[in-house]
């Protein structure tokens, strides 16, 4: 079994407690479900032998997905479970290449929140993120241009991107986004 960890780390009270805030709730875990927590931050992790209770814990507060999936499918289905936050300006601590910069203009400009498969789809079609497609006002645009009448149906494009020949690049860059804190998922 893989996971991940949501949320953001917040500066800590006492001593020997961690707090992370997910969804305006703050969450208090000892050392244990927090180095557990920890280990997934910056990306998809197995689960360590002997820790399946405590990882079921933090999936049901909301600060893990999980996955039974291995390998690259499994880091596009727990990213897909996630909300993709960018944050307010990349911190710039990893060198961004020319896929991880266009997907955080996606992530940060498309005047709406992008998941995954979106993303996925966005790379797939080689589309650009242009003024044409960027901002409140091009919300519609981008949502034509990445669904099709095939697609629309709730669950069908993620489907359909878990095949898509683009998801192992795109994966690998929105993970490389989340260990250089550009990005933070919920």
């Amino acid at each position: 079994m893989m996971y991940l960890s949501r949320g953001i780390p917040q500066e800590a009270v006492r001593s020997g407690e961690t707090r992370v805030s997910l969804h305006g709730t703050v969450y208090v875990m000892g050392p244990r479900l927090a180095a557990l927590w920890a280990h997934a931050r910056k990306g998809p992790q197995a689960v360590p032998r002997g820790s399946e209770q405590e990882i079921t814990r933090l999936a049901q507060s909301g600060l893990a997905v999980t996955t039974e999936a291995s390998g690259s499918l499994a880091a596009y289905r727990l990213l897909s479970q996630c909300i993709l936050c960018p944050e307010s300006a990349p911190h710039g601590r990893l060198p961004l290449f020319e896929r991880e910069r266009r997907l955080w203009r996606w992530l940060s400009q498309a005047g709406l929140r992008l998941t995954a498969c979106e993303l996925i789809r966005l790379e797939e079609l080689g589309l650009k993120p242009t003024q044409a497609l960027l901002g409140e006002t091009h919300r519609q645009e981008l949502t034509e241009a990445i669904y099709s009448p095939e697609t629309i149906s709730d669950g069908v494009l993620e489907t359909v991107m878990e095949h898509s020949a683009a998801r192992n690049a795109t994966v690998a860059s929105l993970i490389q986004l989340l260990r250089a804190q550009n990005l933070f998922l919920a």
